[in-house]
């Protein structure tokens, strides 16, 4: 006689595999977010063919990194680089991601699977020696990211400026060579219960390395303005699609 499958593997998952998801659905709550976070100028061709239309880049050709510890109801515990940087879509300010390195495989399938978030796989590292937090980003054996910022000063939180709102470019080839690919668009997700507080001002170090397999280096860093070393918390929801390129 067969057996009966179990109705605890009867409901479908959020996620694969479906025997145990990878990962549950949104929202996911951040607690206790320790970041470090330093602001470039890039040359604005450089930013231009890294931002997509319809969204226009920021006049100044600002981007930032940050390196962040994260403690998250979901995904666990982990550390991630971002790369990033301010545009606007139809006159509203938005964050765009470009690059994410992260050291937890539910963090990086959940963001690029639900959201798009272009993530991959890494070794980072933060650490505080006397006044100074640096911040380590590492990929086949190659340092992508070396940052620093010195505990200067303190700031409110408002000085940090930006916004909550966060757009990545969601592409999923087909499984067929001879098709287009299954999605590929803009999504926007807004972060909602945030909360700022402890922020450190100073100046700030950056440089990327350059790697075979990670192009961080083609990002000229033409000055940096400034960098910022702050506690938060969030909490990240599901979103939108903003723009679908295949429509």
């Amino acid at each position: 006689m067969a057996r009966k499958r179990s109705p605890a593997l009867s409901a479908r998952s959020y996620s694969m595999p479906e025997l145990s998801e990878l990962y549950g659905e949104p929202p996911f709550h951040y607690r206790e977010v320790t970041q470090l976070l330093v602001a470039f100028e890039t040359d604005p061709k450089v930013l231009r063919a890294l931002v997509p239309a319809p969204l226009v880049p920021n006049k100044e050709a600002t981007m930032f990194v940050s390196i962040a510890d994260f403690l998250c109801s979901g995904f666990g515990r982990y550390y991630e680089m971002h790369l990033f940087t301010h545009a606007t879509y139809k006159r509203r300010l938005v964050n765009f991601s470009l690059y994410l390195v992260l050291d937890n495989d539910v963090a990086i399938c959940g963001g690029r699977e639900i959201w798009g978030f272009p993530k991959k796989l890494g070794r980072l590292e933060m650490d505080m020696t006397d006044d100074v937090v640096r911040g380590t980003v590492e990929r086949g054996g190659i340092q992508l990211v070396d940052m620093a910022v010195r505990m200067k000063t303190m700031v409110a939180p408002e000085d940090l400026g930006g916004t909550v709102d966060w757009v990545a470019r969601k592409f999923i080839p087909s499984v067929s060579l001879k098709s287009p690919p299954d999605v590929d668009q803009l999504t926007l997700t807004t972060l909602t219960n945030v909360v700022v507080d402890e922020v450190h001002a100073g100046p700030a170090t950056l440089s990327f390395g350059a790697s075979p397999a990670d192009r961080l280096a083609d990002v000229p860093i033409a000055r940096v303005t400034g960098g910022w070393f702050f506690q938060s918390e969030m909490t990240l929801e599901d979103g939108q699609v903003l723009h679908d390129y295949l429509a």
